[in-house]
């Protein structure tokens, strides 16, 4: 709510930031932001997505697993990512669903990452490492449940959008962006940011509830269509078309 470093810079940024003549924020929280740093009145416009490349990608056979699979897409030493909220969790919903397997993908260290998990539980999680774009498309269509399980700092979420877009469900942590893109609640599931335990329950409960998922996915095969480029491209030239009108008809 409050950045000492805007606040510090706002003097230097402020003569600059009174040239602009339109903004655009991605997410109501991202305004928000921005207004209470910064003042102005941002456009809101959400990141875009090729939904099609999403939706139109096949599953990777060698991927699933009988008891569902589970994704995670970030940096694996990035702590604002929640890598290791979801791996905290993780035991308890193998303990569950024994033949549950969860992939991670993403840069950094594997090795040190897997050394947090107990012995017993490493054979469930494959680390695929960084991966090209169609890969992620791969396996987000490959996935039951996509987490997003990042504790703070997240001004959208464009991640969960491509696992909607793919036709996973996808689990959250309860971040405001994160609601906003999930429609609260409509298009995906979230948990109380940061707990573990919670997230394990979620997990076990929706990978046990094929007709939960589905309704969820259907939810956000709705909620996606606003994210997709066909819909966001117009509506950023449309703020150009307004900053070129007032420049013409001042």
């Amino acid at each position: 709510e409050r950045s000492r470093a805007i606040v510090g810079l706002s003097g230097i940024l402020r003569p600059s930031l009174e040239k602009i003549e339109a903004r655009i924020a991605v997410s109501e929280a991202a305004r928000t932001t921005l207004v209470n740093h910064l003042g102005g009145d941002p456009v809101l416009i959400p990141n875009g997505v090729h939904v099609d490349t999403y939706a139109g990608a096949r599953p990777d056979p060698a991927l699933r697993a009988p008891g569902g699979t589970v994704s995670f897409l970030g940096r694996l030493d990035e702590p604002r990512k929640g890598l290791p909220v979801l791996l905290a969790a993780w035991p308890d919903v193998v303990a569950r669903r024994p033949e549950a397997r969860l992939l991670v993908a993403g840069p950094g260290d594997a090795e040190q990452a897997a050394r947090t998990l107990p012995e017993s539980v490493r054979p469930s999680v494959r680390w695929l490492g960084r991966i090209s774009d169609a890969d992620k498309a791969t396996m987000l269509a490959s996935s039951d449940i996509y987490v997003g399980p990042h504790t703070g700092g997240e001004s959208f979420g464009i991640v969960l959008v491509e696992a909607m877009a793919a036709g996973a469900t996808v689990v959250a942590s309860d971040l405001p962006a994160f609601r906003a893109v999930l429609a609260e609640g409509a298009a995906g599931q979230t948990f109380p940011a940061g707990d573990s335990a919670a997230l394990a329950d979620t997990l076990v409960r929706l990978l046990g509830d094929d007709t939960e998922r589905a309704r969820l996915a259907a939810g956000a095969t709705r909620q996606v269509n606003a994210y997709d480029w066909s819909t966001v491209t117009d509506q950023v030239l449309e703020v150009y078309d307004l900053v070129l009108g007032q420049r013409r008809h001042p």
